[in-house]
């Protein structure tokens, strides 16, 4: 079965020849396991691992980007991060109190990429399962972006006490991402299969705020980005960490279809209840914990724990495999090559 043809066959919620996979991994894992398996690029390695999504974005060419001594660089919001993790180090609104602020901040231009060229990026991937997606400290979001642009105690601060701040943010990042997707969409839709969005509302123990403030001051502006990518007849990709099953059923009715990354170490993000309750209804992504199983357990560890989520996930599709987040540096390979083993996808199997 080809790998796009896997895909839509679980996205429909029927039993695909095996499960759809996917790889997500920091460059430093991406690098180790190519070396180690003497593959000469990437696109190789995800061909030796049976990957049966690919993802695209238009190449930045807007104004050039200013990186520092320390290693640091500036993206194109203005906010400052350090070399390693991409942590933010400088918060360009971080003092900002009125609309005012919000007015005069040099917001970026939807015309710094180049989408002429994203239609041969996409032709690229015939046979696969396309995902629109920039690299994740830039992916469409509302309240993920004002936490990298305010700083995290602001942001979540000023969602009680001063959201007419926030609604300005708000509705200046997401008029941009709009943009961007329509202009992305225009050229490609039929072509591509998802879009990721991705906007983390919870922890490891709860939501970051209110279910009700999370509904009054993020699900809008989340709500016109699934709007738009429905419009283009294209499925959404929701990535969100944490502990949300309270709002799993908001982004439903939102319009999400399909629920990554199922932080399953998270309270209340027990795979089995969530295909239960809410399999009818959604598509899952992820489910492979990075938090222990991949980086600290055995082989045999993550083989079983694979085998588990094939049974409480995979049941009648509605599954693609993958880590809970990106596979972090001290993720040993031999746990990496037994994740796909164990999901059938390796192609020496």
């Amino acid at each position: 079965m080809e790998s796009r043809q896997r895909v839509q066959r679980s996205l429909e919620h029927q039993t695909p020849d095996r499960v759809p996979c996917d790889f997500w991994a920091v460059p430093e894992v991406t690098e180790r396991l190519r070396k180690q398996l003497n593959l000469h690029s990437s696109a190789h390695l995800l061909d030796y691992l049976g990957i049966d999504l690919r993802y695209v974005f238009p190449e930045y060419i807007g104004p050039a980007l200013r990186s520092f001594p320390d290693g640091s660089r500036e993206d194109l919001w203005g906010i400052r991060r350090d070399g390693q993790y991409h942590e933010v180090c400088y918060a360009p609104l971080a003092t900002a109190e009125s609309t005012r602020d919000v007015e005069k901040f040099s917001w970026p231009d939807p015309s710094w990429y180049d989408y002429e060229n994203l239609t041969a990026a996409v032709s690229s991937h015939q046979g696969y399962t396309v995902v629109v997606s920039a690299e994740r400290t830039n992916r469409p979001s509302v309240l993920h972006q004002g936490i990298y642009l305010c700083g995290l105690e602001k942001l979540l601060t000023d969602l009680v006490l001063n959201p007419a701040l926030v609604e300005a943010i708000f509705e200046r990042v997401s008029h941009f991402y709009l943009k961007v997707l329509f202009r992305i969409l225009s050229r490609v839709s039929g072509q591509v299969d998802m879009v990721l969005v991705g906007d983390d509302l919870g922890t490891q123990e709860s939501l970051l705020a209110s279910p009700e403030v999370l509904r009054r001051l993020v699900l809008p502006y989340l709500k016109r980005y699934f709007s738009l990518i429905h419009q283009f007849g294209v499925r959404v990709l929701f990535h969100c960490c944490g502990a949300i099953r309270p709002m799993i059923p908001d982004l439903i009715e939102a319009g999400v279809d399909i629920l990554n990354p199922i932080q399953v170490r998270a309270r209340g993000m027990v795979p089995a209840e969530l295909k239960r309750e809410f399999g009818r209804f959604l598509c899952f992504h992820g489910g492979i914990d990075i938090q222990k199983t991949l980086p600290f357990g055995t082989p045999e560890e993550v083989r079983a724990e694979v085998r588990q989520r094939l049974r409480e996930l995979g049941k009648d599709g509605g599954y693609i495999l993958c880590s809970t987040h990106n596979l972090q540096k001290q993720t040993p390979v031999e746990n990496v090559l037994a994740m796909y083993e164990a999901a059938g996808s390796l192609k020496n199997r």
